[in-house]
């Protein structure tokens, strides 16, 4: 009985909880989550050096910094990042 209690709280009868290995799938899920949004982003950006993090592009965008760039697609391609970066931190 103690076993079979131990297993519905999620706890194994030597003391380690079942939590542990639950994070590690969550964080793996997360982080292949991540990584289709960044490819859809490289996808629809090809021509965009990304760099590895988000939030790096967002804080050293210049406008104006592309070839033929003009506000509209400036804030076009921030929106789209934005949009890239709110999508990861919500996870959906």
């Amino acid at each position: 009985m103690r076993a079979r209690r131990a297993g519905l709280l999620g706890q194994r009868p030597w003391g380690r909880t079942g939590g542990a290995d639950d994070d590690r799938a969550a964080e793996a899920a997360s982080d292949g989550f991540a990584a289709r949004v960044y490819a859809e982003l490289a996808e629809e950006l090809p021509d965009e050096d990304l760099g590895e993090d988000l939030d790096d592009v967002l804080e050293g965008f210049e406008p104006g910094s592309g070839p033929g760039a003009d506000a509209e697609a400036d804030e076009e391609f921030l929106d789209t990042v934005r949009e890239a970066h709110a999508r990861i931190a919500r996870g959906y």
